[in-house]
């Protein structure tokens, strides 16, 4: 099987050494720089969905799924679902598609979200949010979306940004993240099991309160730790329960857990 990852970055790249790995064939791409994964099964090309013509995308044409792992643009909110079709226009018509949108996509206030609450289509109003509108209404029941929580992982800790900010965080507010073990095992979950016309969350389990969390990472990347408040206090929890129902097993279910690299 040959799979495509647009955009070998943070968790693209990890990604691909993990298919790699598990005998897939990849071809990946980045916008500029050149990536050498130095494995016979792999391959890469340069590739910015931005573009509006491309000279040569026949690299596309035999892939069984490509996994949409670039950022979005920050121009405007359309930009990114416009990138998206792009790409999807370059796809054969038997090529499954797996969107990495975001947990950002549900609303900033208390309640548990799931994805029979926000199907897609009915999110409009960001980037994200707009891309899953264009995708779905073009790809149907090829396309999967995985909506992934905060991502935790090597040189990638929010806490680290949180006290070089200056500002205070609330303490009771309660935590939606997923390591990035964990973001790349539910990837290769969907391709393995076939979940195709899918929505998905991926989050841990848990959802500690942000002031001890961070407290305590701070401490154990020895750095100094935010300033918090005690003002107010939200429950706004991320469901993983479609996730664990269709059979995937979190490696850290606790955020608690998570290795500090």
């Amino acid at each position: 099987m040959k799979i495509g990852i647009i955009g070998l970055g943070w968790l693209g790249l990890p990604l691909a050494k993990s298919l790699l790995n598990k005998g897939f064939q990849v071809i990946g791409t980045t916008r500029s720089r050149s990536v050498n994964l130095a494995h016979e099964c792999f391959s890469h090309v340069i590739f910015d969905p931005q573009q509006k013509r491309f000279t040569d995308h026949s690299y596309f044409m035999d892939s069984d799924v490509v996994v949409m792992a670039f950022t979005p643009s920050k121009t405007d909110e359309k930009a990114y679902a416009k990138d998206c079709v792009r790409v999807a226009d370059l796809l054969p018509s038997s090529c499954k598609v797996i969107l990495l949108s975001s947990s950002g996509v549900y609303p900033k206030r208390d309640g548990i979200f799931t994805e029979d609450d926000y199907p897609p289509g009915s999110i409009k109003n960001n980037a994200i949010g707009y891309a899953e509108l264009a995708l779905s209404s073009i790809l149907r029941e090829r396309l999967t979306i995985v909506r992934l929580a905060g991502l935790v992982g090597p040189r990638r800790y929010p806490v680290t940004s949180m006290a070089k900010s200056g500002k205070s965080y609330q303490s009771h507010e309660r935590i939606n993240l997923i390591h990035l073990e964990d973001a790349v095992r539910l990837i290769e979950f969907v391709i393995e099991h076939k979940l195709w016309n899918e929505t998905i969350n991926g989050c841990s389990t848990g959802h500690p309160l942000k002031g001890p969390f961070y407290t305590e990472m701070a401490q154990k990347l020895g750095i100094e730790a935010p300033e918090f408040e005690h003002k107010i206090q939200s429950e706004r929890i991320i469901s993983n329960k479609h996730s664990l129902d269709l059979g995937y097993k979190y490696v850290y279910p606790d955020p608690s857990n998570y290795p500090i690299a």
